[in-house]
């Protein structure tokens, strides 16, 4: 009975570690690309604290749902870097004014990143909330959650990268009129 056992066991492990073919890792740099030319900023002493993230987000993998409700992760499809910390480069190259720490704080969360695969080929979605912070008082002046999406180009990871980037380049277009708005003199001040 035990060498049986121990037999069952050796060929279970055995199919398991199998050689076999294995798609290899992809990793995918997200990209808004290069910002069309805008108005200059009304204060340029805006500085771009970095990106934080909903914890399921905070990962180099890419995320995908296929049924609503859920998300899992793509197996072999992962970002260069955590998607955050490429959203905040992308907002600190075009908002940040170099000003101190102290000088009036654009705040990011980013509260989803995922291939919404339910229906083929999809829809890469990204929803951002930013917030303009005074931090002399801590006091938020204007709050915005941003979401952007666009098709996917085919029903897989890279075609979900093109649309994650294109709705990239559209949402921090957003957040930068916005920004833009928000830090202009209100008449009558």
């Amino acid at each position: 009975m035990r060498s049986a056992l121990a037999f069952l066991l050796a060929a279970c492990i055995a199919a398991c570690s199998a050689p076999g073919p294995r798609e290899a890792d992809r990793f995918f740099i997200l990209d808004a690309g290069v910002a069309p030319a805008v108005a200059p900023r009304a204060d340029p002493s805006l500085f771009v604290a970095p990106t934080t993230a909903a914890s399921f987000y905070d990962t180099q993998s890419m995320v995908f749902s296929r049924e609503a409700g859920t998300r899992a992760y793509y197996q072999f499809n992962h970002w260069t870097d955590r998607p955050q910390r490429s959203i905040h480069r992308q907002l600190a190259s075009r908002l940040d004014g170099g000003g101190p720490k102290s000088a009036l704080r654009l705040d990011t969360n980013l509260d989803e990143i995922y291939h919404d695969a339910t229906v083929e080929p999809g829809t890469a979605r990204i929803r951002v909330t930013a917030e303009l912070v005074d931090p002399a008082s801590r006091a938020v002046l204007a709050r915005r959650t941003f979401t952007r999406s666009a098709p996917a180009a085919s029903y897989d990871a890279p075609g979900a990268v093109r649309a994650f980037n294109q709705a990239l380049a559209e949402l921090i277009g957003d957040i930068e009129s916005w920004v833009n708005t928000e830090v202009r003199p209100k008449p009558g001040k």
